[in-house]
């Protein structure tokens, strides 16, 4: 590195040998970040449903009263631990049957009033896009663009959660609930609505799939897709969820049961019964092995349930490199499929036990004012932890609550014609067509700290006809008239986390993507590109405009060897990183800058170079000697970059241009209003009321 440096500073600044030449850099004047109001380049801004909007309005019981750091007292849902201990029903989830009530009865009206609408739309264009034969193209129906439009929409489309009108109550306990086509579940300021801690709410079926668990068997890990979502949506128009008050899963909760016979681990390693007994209706003697992920039974055992965030950290951190098959059996906050118009607006979502919001195959997908911030205040306030709620002992902190992603939309797998949910049970009368794309998706105005990727980008599946070689996500598809791009996002203040990525899944491909104006401020990672060779793919045409990073790990992360996950049957998937553009990004404080392309034979599997393609300009670092960077198989044009990037033919790097220490990074970006505290939300994170820079 001393070298490196060395060689920058010899070259006396470059790009013209002058500070002169260096301003030359900057067209037009310098970019205040985080301080855009409107941008005409967005679509508007979304808004709440008004009164006359209203389906059912559900008040909050007066049992249920959130404390100032946002938990429930324990004495709302009491826990009980030990073998054959169970919680009764009717205190650990008293609000899931009337909201779902609502939910499927608004559903219904909806669907009567303008799911025959849908339907006779979605018809014309089918038969229209069928007589035109395009090749390589697939039948996506009425597009979401035309359903926007207000004659799709009902006169009553909104459930309602509000405080008590006649007490303190501000709190609701559910489990699993269905958002039904056409329904806004709108969530009003001063509520919480909690997810009940019971295991079986998200796991009903005896025989399983089981959730709550590490593994299903002495081999087999665990997995989220083995319970329900808090929030389920599939194949939807014009959805929502909304409104100025709070989701919170409760990721640090102790997981209770209401059946006594099923299985619980507990922070002793070992289990309250075995899936195996449990299937039959029996408890397991004491001393017999555990199917979950612990050691034993033991009936005599004191120590408390895990909670959800445990079994992560267990099955991630623990089991998973000691075993290689660990892996956390959490329910998801969100999970939406094929849907065209859904929108999350406003809304706080706090400590997901697992990833928060996961929609695949939408066609217009808005995600404007959402704050994220896992953990919060709550989950150090939890009874059963005593101030150490990790089971290690540890506090939880911003790093240790494993696969907490805030957002990680992608494409679906395939396209498809199918009935619309008009509830929980119900369907519409006509199928109607997805292409399962994701496209026209507008992620805006956030602010996001989490455990993990703050917002990701997954091309894991290709809608598109096998042979076709259209990508999965491509912000160039069917983009609306409302809007420059089709996949944007902008505006947004990234705090802790893997910051504003794309991968790790890129093996469907990912091209055209606009990021523009974000901050990240204290983040693990700010922008960033990560695959392998397990589910590696085709990334181009990423711009990223106008960025200030302050304090993080890493800045700017681009690798293809994210992790060293077993290879699929058919071979390696190599990825592929090219036109890539940075202009007018601005690095404060030390942080890691990580460059690399795919080695040509990496592996042994004879496979050519794959070098990360990439254009920098107007890159700096206030501090350019306090940058720790590495590159490698990179083949980088840059003008106006301050960072120690040289040839090199060790590590096969390529350099089109010269750095300069003569560019001034003030003449770059204007970073000074860009870093804000998280916005109060009345109960925000352990280091106090809003986020502060020195926690």
């Amino acid at each position: 590195m001393a070298a490196i440096a060395a060689a920058l500073a010899a070259c006396g600044g470059g790009g013209g040998g002058s500070p002169q030449a260096a301003v030359a850099y900057t067209a037009g004047s310098v970019y205040q970040v985080g301080t855009t109001s409107y941008d005409p380049d967005l679509p508007p801004e979304p808004t709440l449903p008004n009164d006359t909007q209203v389906c059912a309005t559900l008040q909050a019981s007066n049992n249920l009263v959130s404390r100032p750091d946002g938990s429930l007292p324990p004495e709302a849902d009491p826990s009980k631990s030990g073998v054959g201990v169970a919680v009764d029903k009717t205190m650990i989830n008293p609000d899931q049957a009337r909201i779902q009530a609502a939910l499927d009865a608004c559903g219904a009206s909806v669907d009567a009033e303008v799911g025959a609408k849908i339907a006779a739309a979605d018809a014309s264009a089918v038969a229209s896009q069928t007589a035109a034969a395009k090749p390589n193209v697939n039948i996506a129906g009425v597009s979401g663009e035309e359903l926007a439009k207000p004659q799709y929409k009902a006169s009553k489309f909104a459930v309602r959660l509000v405080v008590n009108s006649q007490g303190p109550g501000n709190g609701f306990i559910t489990g699993p609930l269905t958002l039904p086509s056409g329904v806004t579940l709108w969530i009003d300021k001063g509520v919480t609505m909690y997810a009940t801690r019971d295991v079986t709410a998200f796991s009903p079926n005896p025989a399983g799939p089981y959730c709550g668990n590490t593994a299903v068997s002495a081999t087999k890990a665990g997995s989220s897709s083995n319970c329900s979502a808090l929030i389920n949506g599939n194949n939807m128009v014009n959805s929502a969820v909304m409104g100025d008050g709070r989701i919170d899963s409760r990721g640090y909760a102790e997981i209770v049961t209401s059946n006594k016979l099923y299985p619980l681990m507990k922070v002793d390693m070992t289990c309250s019964n075995t899936y195996v007994n449990y299937a039959k209706g029996t408890q397991a003697a004491d001393g017999t092995a555990c199917d979950n992920g612990g050691t034993v039974v033991d009936s005599k055992s004191s120590s408390r349930n895990m909670t959800w965030w445990d079994l992560a950290y267990l099955g991630n951190m623990v089991q998973n490199g000691t075993t290689g098959y660990g892996s956390q059996s959490n329910f998801r906050m969100m999970v939406f499929n094929y849907a065209k118009n859904l929108t999350l607006y406003r809304i706080t979502l706090n400590n997901s036990t697992n990833f928060h919001v996961v929609p695949s195959g939408v066609d217009g997908l808005t995600v404007w004012g959402v704050k994220v911030q896992t953990p919060s205040l709550a989950a150090f306030a939890n009874p059963a932890g005593n101030g150490n709620p990790l089971y290690t002992g540890a506090v939880y902190n911003e790093d240790n609550v494993k696969n907490t992603d805030a957002f990680d939309p992608g494409s679906a797998s395939k396209p498809t014609s199918v009935a619309l949910a008009t509830g929980s049970t119900t369907t519409s009368a006509q199928k109607i067509a997805f292409d399962g794309y994701l496209k026209n998706f507008v992620f805006a105005y956030n602010y996001v700290s989490t455990g993990d990727d703050d917002i990701a980008l997954k091309g894991s599946s290709n809608p598109s006809p096998a042979g076709s070689g259209l990508p999965g996500i491509d912000g160039n598809r069917d983009v609306r008239a409302d809007r420059k791009y089709g996949i944007v996002i902008a505006h947004n203040h990234i705090y802790w986390g893997h910051g504003i990525s794309v991968g790790s899944e890129t093996n469907a491909g990912v091209t055209n993507v606009q990021v523009y104006d974000n901050s990240f401020r204290d983040s693990e990672e700010g922008l960033r590109i990560k695959s392998d060779y397990a589910r590696g793919g085709e990334v181009s045409n990423v711009f990223y405009n106008n960025i200030c990073i302050e304090n993080a790990s890493n800045a700017l992360l681009f690798t293809p060897y994210y992790s060293t996950k077993a290879l699929p049957a058919a071979g390696p998937l190599f990825p592929n990183f090219h036109d890539i553009t940075l202009n007018n990004v601005r690095i404060q404080g030390s942080s890691g800058v990580k460059l690399q392309g795919f080695q040509a034979n990496s592996g042994g599997f004879g496979n050519p170079q794959y070098p990360l393609v990439m254009t920098m300009n107007n890159v700096v670092a206030d501090s350019p000697d306090s940058i720790n960077l590495f590159t490698s198989d990179a083949n980088l044009t840059i003008k106006g970059v301050n960072l120690p990037l040289i040839a090199d033919a060790n590590n096969r790097n390529v350099i089109t241009g010269t750095p300069t220490k003569a560019v001034d990074p003030s003449k770059v970006v204007d970073c000074s209003k860009a870093y804000v505290d998280f916005p109060a939300i009345g109960a925000s994170n352990y280091f106090g009321s809003t986020w502060d820079s020195n926690h």
